[in-house]
């Protein structure tokens, strides 16, 4: 358990349970020097760790490929379907942007500068 005690401008942090007492800014940099300790210890085991789950001690049937899902049904039927929806979406994409430009051009928000500008003289 942690307690506050405030004297003026310097604020005490009194832990109970380690029977410490430290002014804030120490304690501060004690839990922050605590936490970078913890984090490198939890680092420098993670690659251990993985390295344990990778081999699971070799108790596992091995992948074959009679494992793979074979395909079934008629491949040009569902090329075709999915050709199909593509074309509607890029055939909608293509209409959309036609659209918006014609109605920037028209709107006047835009002039596109088709050709070079007229001398001003």
């Amino acid at each position: 358990m942690t307690w506050y005690i405030s004297e003026g401008q310097t604020v005490y942090l009194i832990d109970k349970s380690a029977g410490h007492t430290f002014k804030k800014s120490n304690f501060q940099a004690i839990m922050l020097v605590k936490n970078i300790v913890k984090q490198g210890l939890l680092l420098r085991n993670a690659g251990a760790m993985s390295r344990a789950a990778y081999h699971a001690g070799g108790h596992h049937q091995h992948s074959t490929m009679n494992d793979l899902p074979v395909p079934a049904g008629d491949w040009k039927e569902q090329y075709s379907q999915q050709n199909t929806k593509y074309n509607v979406i890029l055939i909608a994409g293509v209409l959309v942007l036609a659209g918006t430009i014609g109605f920037v051009k028209s709107s006047g928000l835009v002039y596109f500068n088709y050709s070079p500008p007229k001398d001003l003289d």
